[in-house]
């Protein structure tokens, strides 16, 4: 009997650690999403854009993504694969900056214009790149 309430003794405590841990990763999380203020974004044209000033390099403004979203660093090729990552599929192509209309995309070896809100179709294997400018795919 005394054997029997040590291990539910033990078996209770185990799982009040866990409710713990669980509790402080779900918290964490929540503080990530939250970090993100609604006055400290603007929708323009359906894309949501920080208000924060700061300019980079190549003069593009800060961008907020949404979830779902693909950010294609400009220089950076990606391959589509089934998984983590950028998966294949046909998403909406949005210029990071909010200046910028038109970018280049380099697709399966071949660079094209794009616009701002055109549909990109990445097949599973072929290589993407943002030539001209950050790119998110929605």
């Amino acid at each position: 009997m005394e054997t029997a309430v040590i291990v539910l003794a033990v078996v209770a405590a185990v799982l009040a650690i866990a409710l713990i841990v669980t509790g402080a990763k779900l918290s964490a999380m929540r503080k990530l999403h939250s970090s993100e203020k609604a006055e400290d974004v603007y929708v323009k044209g359906g894309v949501r854009y920080s208000k924060d000033t700061t300019v980079t390099k190549d003069g593009e403004a800060h961008v907020s993504h949404g979830k779902g979203d693909f950010l294609l660093v400009k220089g950076v090729t990606y391959l589509p694969e089934r998984g983590e990552g950028l998966l294949p599929g046909t998403y909406t192509a949005l210029a990071s900056a909010d200046s910028v209309q038109t970018f280049k995309l380099r697709l399966g070896g071949y660079v094209r214009d794009y616009k701002h809100g055109d549909t990109v179709v990445l097949a599973e294997g072929d290589p993407v790149c943002a030539v001209s400018c950050n790119v998110i795919l929605r």
